[in-house]
């Protein structure tokens, strides 16, 4: 039987959307129903009247849909809501960002007033299931232990629940457990059930490798932080976890030729370009023949406008690899460019 006391928030920068869904809502029988314009509004609705159902659009004014949703699951109150994410178009890797943040469920516009309703009742029979409610109170139990620092209790905690669903967070928490324990390869074991589940959990990738670490395996934990580097780099909205990842990365292995190529990137995208001009030059100490290091080099002096700098490196970059045309193309970019300033 449909529980119709169940408050919601509806959360949409387009008042004539959120007015839409608000009336949707009512017309199914929910007289509880919020509404917020934006993602800061939304949070202190949210504090000040609480929700057992949140429907958020993904671009809101101020701090946006998956914000609000990490913001949302950093919550004890409102960790097992659910969360039903409204967007026009999400690409694989914002899909995969939003899973690993506790979203329940994603649906893309436009979305006929039938298919809102089918979807919200689909998710209300979800969340109201006697397993999942079973599921839901352990999870809260299991994370209220670890913060106490009752390790085996909390371990018990997420048990239960794997005996209801198997969940990648669940398994991330328990591996989480497992490494505080100094217990390092049933960590892994827990980490490594995650990333089967998710493959693109990156978190789990960094704490496998951070286990290898402490067992003393420099090359597994190589090979898993360099994962976990990718995926962060993949996204394109964590770069602060991918820069993380590659500095742990160099305390393994100081010469990782590729973690300064890689940090090198993330500075330059930052537009931290003496930063990012460092670390290639520490990559070119190392791989002093390496023709996309070069390249690299070149587009940061380029950006910066240092065009006798840029035109050096590339010159070098085309001189290693005469076939590389991104080098050709920009060496005859600055070329044409210096030229101009001559002529001005």
């Amino acid at each position: 039987m449909q529980d119709y006391d169940i408050a919601f928030l509806v959360v949409e920068r387009d008042m004539a959307l959120r007015n839409s869904q608000v009336e949707s809502l009512k017309e199914m029988g929910f007289a509880r129903v919020y509404a917020a314009g934006s993602g800061t509004q939304a949070w202190s609705v949210l504090k000040r009247t609480g929700a057992d159902f949140i429907i958020s659009g993904w671009n809101l004014p101020e701090i946006n849909g998956l914000t609000l949703l990490k913001i949302v699951r950093a919550d004890k109150q409102f960790v097992s809501v659910p969360f039903l994410m409204v967007a026009e178009l999400v690409t694989k890797s914002q899909v995969v960002e939003a899973g690993e943040a506790g979203v329940t469920d994603i649906i893309c516009r436009p979305i006929t007033p039938q298919r809102f309703k089918e979807k919200v009742e689909s998710l209300l029979a979800w969340a109201s299931d006697p397993q999942r409610k079973e599921a839901d109170s352990a999870y809260k139990q299991g994370l209220r232990l670890m913060e106490s620092g009752k390790w085996e209790e909390a371990l018990a905690s997420f048990r239960r629940i794997l005996s209801i669903y198997e969940n990648a967070e669940i398994y991330y928490n328990m591996g989480y457990i497992h490494t505080v324990m100094e217990r390092y390869d049933e960590a892994i074991v827990c980490f490594r059930k995650a990333t089967e589940i998710d493959e693109a959990f990156a978190r789990a990738y960094q704490k496998i490798g951070e286990c290898y670490a402490a067992m003393g395996d420099q090359k597994q934990a190589e090979y898993y932080l360099q994962r976990a580097a990718e995926i962060f780099l993949e996204k394109e909205s964590d770069p602060e976890s991918a820069e993380q990842v590659l500095k742990e990365i160099l305390k393994v292995n100081p010469n990782t030729i590729n973690v300064f190529n890689t940090l090198g990137i993330i500075y330059r995208r930052q537009g931290r370009y003496e930063d990012a001009i460092h670390q290639y030059l520490r990559a070119l100490r190392v791989s002093p023949q390496d023709e996309n290091i070069f390249y690299n080099l070149g587009r940061c002096y380029y950006d910066l406008g240092d065009d006798l700098q840029a035109g050096k490196v590339l010159k070098r970059s085309v001189e290693i690899s005469p076939k590389f045309e991104e080098a050709q193309k920009l060496l005859k970019a600055v070329e044409l460019r210096r030229a101009s300033r001559v002529d001005s």
